[in-house]
């Protein structure tokens, strides 16, 4: 018999972040079958691009700016930005309904279904991405202009401000993804209900997200470790060229292959975090709505 996974329970930080790997170890075939045919498309668009900025970095001198064509550099950052935003949107819009499939059909997961519940979401999950971005971004603009009018007074403090309010939204508006995904609701209703979850348990899912974040960091490094080995020999190899600014010396097909293939891992493990998600979101949600409780009684009543 299989072994589910309940969703709709309150959970311990450590408990969350147990049976988010719990929950990954059991369905990572599945998972991955998902994700190959409803992200691949924006995955390979996404490693694409950033392997070809990887390859015009070493045209670049950077330390000598009279050489650095501004357009080179700004157009291919923003098809990275966008490729980025609509990958997430992709990777927690299949994620995220994978885990709905699996509660409701509890454990079973129609890939076809699946597929029909991401593309028919698609332009919401893509604009979800887009919007708390950019939310977060004009947040940040906005607070740095006072910032840096007194600056002069509070010194670091101003810094150690600008941070906490950045990380502060960032944790309020995480359950976006979630709540529109399970609620069906639509983008702002999506960031107000992440709002009024985690009012009163912020310190709770900023705790989850940073020991979820450093565990991943952690499993980033490992596998970057052969380009950090390759660039080391580069560096000692191509000292002279480095000193002046020209990077091209480092910069060849190799580096830039295992530089893809680290990026690739990166990108496929940020789905960890989608699923960690989902967790947290439950967790609140029971602690507020008590769901999984009601549901619970109504199954035991129904079977007498």
């Amino acid at each position: 018999m299989k072994e589910l996974i309940h969703f709709k329970k309150q959970r311990e930080l450590g408990d969350i972040l147990s049976d988010t790997f719990k929950f990954l170890r059991l369905e990572y075939k599945p998972l991955f079958k998902a994700l190959m045919r409803n992200a691949a498309i924006p995955f390979i668009i996404l490693i694409a691009i950033s392997a070809y900025f990887t390859s015009i970095s070493a045209d670049i001198s950077f330390l000598n700016f009279e050489t650095i064509n501004a357009t080179d550099i700004i157009l291919p950052i923003i098809a990275i930005l966008i490729a980025v935003l609509f990958y997430y949107g992709v990777l927690y819009g299949t994620i995220l309904n994978y885990i709905k499939l699996y509660i409701q059909n509890e454990g079973v997961v129609d890939q076809n279904e699946l597929k029909s519940a991401v593309k028919s979401q698609l332009g919401g999950l893509t604009g979800l991405s887009f919007g708390l971005f950019f939310t977060i971004l004009f947040t940040f603009i906005i607070l740095i202009a006072p910032s840096m009018a007194i600056n002069y007074i509070f010194g670091g403090l101003i810094l150690f401000f600008l941070f906490f309010a950045f990380i502060y939204f960032s944790t309020t508006v995480s359950l976006s993804f979630p709540v529109k995904v399970f609620k069906e609701t639509n983008i702002v209703n999506s960031v107000k209900d992440s709002f009024r979850l985690i009012k009163g348990e912020w310190w709770m899912t900023f705790a989850t997200i940073l020991v979820m974040g450093l565990l991943v960091y952690v499993a980033n490094i490992v596998f970057s470790v052969p380009v950090i080995i390759y660039s080391l020999v580069k560096t000692f190899t191509s000292a002279d060229q480095i000193s002046q600014g020209d990077v091209s010396g480092m910069i060849d097909w190799v580096y830039i292959t295992l530089n893809a293939i680290s990026t690739a891992i990166q990108y496929i493990l940020a789905g960890i975090y989608a699923i960690a998600i989902a967790f947290i979101y439950f967790n609140l949600n029971e602690k507020i709505n008590q769901t999984g409780t009601f549901e619970t009684i109504d199954s035991i009543g129904s079977d007498l």
